[in-house]
């Protein structure tokens, strides 16, 4: 591992990559001037990455990602104008890359914490919560999305922004119908989890929804596409 009072190069991050488990590198991994130093990821390439807060206003504001893994979006979210970003993962070793990575780019105002953000709550939330492909099969079949939504509230003070599939097909679903309804009631119908419906209804009448455009994500919570994003913004008292 490199020292901690250096900088640390390219090579010293492939190396500290090459120690992880590689289904825990969800994204490509980019230097300071772009380059690639690790291809590993969901197969997505980087514009359309780039494209998932491609219209989300991050100026002058702070930013909390949380489940950020080795902080892809955490650095986007500084070059889009965010004044600090903090990424929040539960693996620690995947926070310690992320923060040789961010010593990599100098970047003083992307900071990393190993941290239960489902349980533990902020001294202070930031301006605004991004959970990126956070919810998915596993948080739903689990019955964790309400403890999803709630860690998204107490971050956030603003505003909170989802990447998500708004509405699941029981048949892709690792659980019952039954289960699900359990879990959701009221949000199964028409053989499908309605989890965008679910999430906007979690945080309740405070927080007003918006569906950010893009080519191919939906612009509705119902619309059956394989991705919205997902504007939360707290009204004013």
């Amino acid at each position: 591992m490199p020292q901690q009072n250096r900088q640390p190069t390219a090579d010293d991050i492939r190396r500290l990559l090459a120690e992880l488990d590689p289904a825990s590198i969800w994204r490509p991994v980019l230097g300071p001037d772009g380059e690639r130093i690790a291809a590993a990821g969901d197969g997505r390439e980087i514009p359309e990455l780039d494209e998932y807060i491609g219209n989300l206003d991050l100026a002058g504001k702070t930013v909390a990602d949380l489940g950020c893994n080795l902080g892809y979006f955490a650095f986007l979210a500084k070059r889009r104008g965010a004044v600090r970003t903090l990424g929040l993962d539960i693996d620690p070793d995947v926070i310690r890359v992320a923060s040789a990575i961010a010593r990599l780019h100098v970047a003083p105002d992307v900071t990393f914490l190993a941290c239960d953000f489902l349980r533990d709550v902020p001294d202070a939330p930031c301006d605004l919560a991004m959970l990126i492909d956070f919810i998915g099969r596993r948080i739903i079949a689990k019955g964790r999305v309400r403890a999803v939504v709630a860690a998204a509230r107490n971050w956030a003070s603003r505003e909170i922004f989802f990447t998500l599939r708004p509405v699941y097909a029981l048949e892709d679903l690792p659980i019952d119908q039954a289960g699900l309804e359990r879990l959701y009631p009221g949000f199964i119908r028409d053989d499908a989890f309605y989890l965008a419906e679910f999430v906007a209804h979690e945080l309740g009448t405070e927080w007003a929804l918006t569906c950010l455009p893009n080519c191919s994500f939906a612009l509705s919570p119902t619309q059956r596409r394989y991705k919205a994003a997902l504007l939360f913004t707290k009204i004013p008292d």
